[in-house]
């Protein structure tokens, strides 16, 4: 064989090699798209088995997808937050005119972001998106930003949650700052300058880091601080001081041993008020010019959520107005205070996961005008995190001390019988406390007791949820997610 030859013997195999390589993608997109199809037809969400079945075929089929995007991805990450921060986002991209792709289902593992690639693209691989905005689970983190190399990454907060996925918050730390060093050159992040576990992160690519934090003087209110979770300086490890917390270790802190402070943040909201609507009203101030915003969100967690996506947008070189008009259109993402309505009573679902979150959530429950009927379902599937030994650190006593405004309040879930045992332990008259493990059951049974005019709130853990707003689908209330525009 001459030098000819042995040419075009190597160009051959590598044609056939890279006609294989081909070929296995294109399985995998097509054995997706079959089994998406085939979870729509059973009225299932199919975010799971598709992407796990593609990913079998074709391992690098996430890069191979996403570096058809034009605009490249953003990565959402953090303990609380993703889901609205990435939902918030979405809406801002697709009001500035481009495709969003977005997996707003929650599925946030590697395989769910393979499910949301494949669905959003075409049979021959090519994608129906300029950028995708992708939610994107702590543990994952790594690998995402290795092989997705986005164009920028969100990090909301990280708290203390799923002790038997992530242990300590060390570990998750540990997870997001090994994310940050993967990011490619030219790429930027969006940093929460209010909490110090994510302000002492390293930035080892010398990627445009853009903080952001809260400026205001908030009234004091009676929920106790059960989530702070970093109480000492992550520099020198004396205890850390604050001028404000806002929640949990949220807030403006400073170490009086070492320099360890908060950073100015580059982004700040400097006012906000809630009118008798449930209308946020905020001001954003940019780096260049200040923001105006009405948002029907509630809550001082969405504030934060708010800023992360303003963050963003700007540095994806969104304008203010196009941020500020899309904000005004925004609704609760999947499950996150999102409401529905029956026989003129709303519905608020509102997904509670660990003790920070949980807090919140009571905080803005408590806020609200009139009575209070509550659902708090617990599931203890993996998705869920098997350890529940966080409720004891929710602050469920201080809505028992208000038990005047409590009309119905029903434990439901796997575990309903353990959160039966904590509210009994909260404070709650046990001949008013109620358990149905059937989550059909306790809706049922909820919305009954439930006055017209008056609100039902629902607050369950991750699996809890997607089977509650199933069942809420069934009797005519929304729609599956997927068929969400």
């Amino acid at each position: 064989m001459d030098k000819h030859d042995k040419q075009w013997h190597s160009d051959s195999s590598k044609m056939k090699i890279g006609s294989l390589y081909k070929l296995r993608l294109l399985s995998a997109i097509w054995v997706g798209k079959v089994l998406i199809g085939l979870a729509r037809i059973l009225g299932r969400g199919g975010t799971t088995l598709p992407g796990r079945s593609a990913l079998k075929i074709a391992p690098d089929l996430n890069y191979l997808l996403a570096r058809h995007l034009t605009r490249g991805t953003v990565l959402v990450t953090g303990t609380n937050g993703k889901t609205t921060t990435a939902a918030l986002l979405s809406g801002i991209i697709k009001e500035a005119g481009l495709r969003c792709i977005h997996n707003q289902s929650g599925s946030n593992l590697t395989w769910g972001i393979a499910t949301t690639l494949i669905e959003n693209s075409t049979w021959l691989g090519r994608m129906n998106g300029d950028l995708a905005v992708l939610e994107t689970d702590e543990g994952a983190f790594p690998a995402l930003t290795a092989s997705l190399q986005p164009t920028g990454v969100i990090t909301t907060n990280i708290f203390r949650d799923q002790l038997d996925r992530f242990g300590e918050i060390d570990s998750v730390q540990g997870l997001i700052q090994k994310g940050l060093d993967n990011l490619p050159s030219g790429s930027f992040q969006i940093i929460n300058a209010d909490d110090p576990s994510l302000s002492s992160l390293k930035n080892r690519t010398n990627a445009s880091r853009w903080t952001y934090g809260l400026e205001l003087k908030l009234p004091a209110n009676s929920f106790k601080n059960t989530g702070r979770d970093i109480k000492t300086c992550p520099v020198c490890f004396k205890a850390l001081a604050y001028e404000m917390i806002y929640f949990a270790h949220i807030g403006h802190y400073y170490c009086p041993t070492c320099n360890f402070k908060r950073p100015e943040a580059k982004v700040n909201l400097t006012r906000s008020s809630i009118d008798s609507r449930g209308i946020s009203r905020a001001q954003v101030c940019l780096p260049d010019e200040k923001l105006d915003l009405n948002i029907p969100l509630l809550g001082i967690y969405n504030l934060y959520n708010i800023l992360a996506a303003v963050a963003c947008a700007r540095a994806l070189d969104i304008s203010a107005d196009i941020i500020g008009s899309a904000l005004e259109k925004a609704a609760p993402s999947f499950g996150r205070m999102e409401k529905f309505e029956k026989e003129n009573k709303e519905i608020i679902m509102a997904l509670i996961k660990n003790p920070v979150g949980a807090n919140e959530v009571l905080r803005t429950i408590f806020d609200q005008p009139g009575n209070i009927n509550l659902i708090v379902a617990i599931n203890d599937r993996i998705a869920d995190g098997k350890d529940i030994s966080w409720l004891w650190d929710v602050d469920f006593e201080q809505l028992a001390v208000t038990k005047s405004r409590i009309t119905t309040v029903i434990a439901s879930g796997l575990r309903a019988w353990d959160m039966a045992v904590r509210f009994k332990y909260a404070g709650f008259e046990t001949e008013k406390l109620q358990v149905a493990e059937s989550l059909s059951r306790a809706i049922e049974r909820a919305l009954e007791q439930t006055e017209p005019g008056s609100r039902l709130f629902i607050l369950p853990t991750y699996t809890a949820m997607l089977e509650i707003r199933q069942y809420l689908n069934k009797i005519g209330l929304g729609k599956p997610y997927w068929e969400d525009v």
